[in-house]
């Protein structure tokens, strides 16, 4: 098959979106698929398929194809004109079904000649209502291959929007088994990141700020003087680093490759995915973010909100520790429960590192490409 995958954010990025998106990529690739991958260029952007491979930490052959933005600098005009630019390519004529996950490039797609497929984690038209026509008028037309939706929440939300059941298919996100592969012992992994070794430590990875939820767990840190909090992927000083100065207890990390923030996770004793009621306000759901598939494949217990979607692949007291998004005090006494409690860590710990089994970008990859086989 071949897929014309048309992303309009300039690469390399650090948002996870493009992550995401290049481990779809090479999982198609390494699935036998012949993808290029189009996106706007501008001066940092790199030139080879081999360079963008070796930032994401990724295997698989694909073709980049870099398209000059005039309007690169102003981002909703810059998506807009990749869009309509982008859909008239080659490579996109070439291709057996257009692939994205950006909206104004879905909505330009059902103006064309072509099938394509729409992937998002997102109830964009419960976000935004005035889309919610456009989003139906797209997901209707007869080259509409399909929507890939990361939760059965998402999916859910665009079949009450009268999308036919058949063309939205939920695929959960993934992870890379070769991140986890030496799983060296944590001691040896406190050593070489300069943390404690005999300090208990909760780590959250990601990025960084206000819009994440980590007010709680800077809450946390308050309450429970004697567990280090470790926040890795920092981009500079915003209001989470200033208001962290405060606590001797919480240390903050830069942004890292992705093979170093693998070793913060299996250095943890627990991992945090922040239960707060802020991603509920910002997104309308927290989405079944990224991170935790990494949480489950490093095999550490996690504290998590007690969310629809985080219910679809976490149980309380089983493979996680669940509790009230927005509860700071139930917070906090998980968090102190499970470091008083290791046989209950290495319990849950074990549990979640049997739930990743099978949930690896390859799997998901041939699991995707199968559908758009389907329904091409």
């Amino acid at each position: 098959m071949k897929i014309a995958y048309l992303f309009d954010r300039p690469l390399p990025a650090r948002e996870t979106d493009s992550e995401q998106a290049l481990q779809t990529i090479a999982a198609f690739a390494r699935q036998g698929a012949r993808v290029s991958l189009i996106v706007p260029a501008t001066a940092n952007s790199v030139r080879s398929p081999e360079e963008l491979a070796r930032y994401y930490q990724v295997e698989g052959d694909f073709e980049l194809i870099n398209l000059p933005a005039p309007v690169g600098r102003i981002s909703t005009a810059r998506k807009w004109w990749h869009a309509l630019t982008a859909r008239r390519h080659p490579a996109v004529e070439a291709a057996d079904v257009v692939y994205t996950r950006n909206f104004p490039t879905l909505f330009a797609l059902a103006g064309g000649t072509k099938p394509f497929a729409y992937e998002t984690y997102r109830p964009w038209p419960d976000q935004f209502p005035v889309l919610k026509p456009f989003f139906r008028a797209a997901m209707r037309s007869r080259r509409f291959s399909g929507a890939i939706l990361h939760s059965h929440f998402a999916c859910e939300r665009y079949r009450a929007l009268g999308i036919d059941a058949e063309r939205l298919h939920v695929a959960h996100n993934g992870y890379d088994p070769r991140r986890f592969a030496a799983r060296e012992d944590p001691r040896t992994l406190r050593a070489r990141l300069g943390l404690p070794l005999d300090r208990p430590i909760a780590v959250y990875t990601g990025h960084i700020n206000a819009t994440k939820g980590l007010g709680i767990v800077l809450d946390m840190a308050r309450s429970l003087p004697e567990v280090l909090f470790v926040l890795v992927g920092s981009d500079g000083w915003g209001a989470v680093e200033y208001r962290a100065r405060r606590f001797e207890n919480v240390h903050i990390v830069p942004w890292q490759p992705f093979t170093t923030v693998a070793e913060y996770l299996l250095a943890a004793d627990i991992l945090l995915q922040p239960p707060s009621k802020v991603p509920l306000r910002v997104v309308g759901n927290t989405v079944l973010p990224m991170k935790l598939f990494l949480y489950l494949a490093a095999g550490k217990p996690i504290v998590a909100p007690d969310l629809p979607d985080m219910r679809e692949l976490l149980q309380h007291d089983q493979n996680a520790w669940l509790v009230p998004p927005g509860d700071e005090r139930a917070a906090i006494e998980a968090v102190a429960h499970l470091v008083a409690q290791p046989a209950l860590r290495e319990r849950l710990a074990t549990a979640a590192r049997e739930t990743s089994e099978g949930l690896t970008w390859d799997a998901r990859g041939k699991n995707v490409l199968a559908f758009l086989e389907k329904h091409r």
